[in-house]
């Protein structure tokens, strides 16, 4: 098993890791995947230049209409990075 620097970087790559697969919602093993990659060290939380090297997308809020004119907001994610 990878060691992590805390708890609190393997934290994030566990959150971000389910935001990727949000965001990739034709893959249904988008999640495990990410989570195996994580615990095997192929992702991991930064690489040799100190950027972040693990799967991530961008939550955004995006404003969507019903055929009855209603308005709502929706939560969507998008900018997918994958290690």
């Amino acid at each position: 098993m990878v060691k992590h620097n805390t708890y609190l970087d393997y934290s994030l790559m566990q959150r971000s890791a389910k935001l990727y697969a949000l965001a990739d919602a034709s893959d249904p093993f988008a999640y495990a995947k990410a989570i195996t990659h994580i615990g095997n060290g192929i992702a991991c939380y930064s690489n040799a230049n100190g950027q972040e090297a693990f799967y991530s997308a961008e939550e955004y809020s995006e404003t969507r209409i019903l055929p009855d004119k209603t308005e709502y907001k929706a939560t969507v994610y998008r900018n997918r990075f994958r290690p």
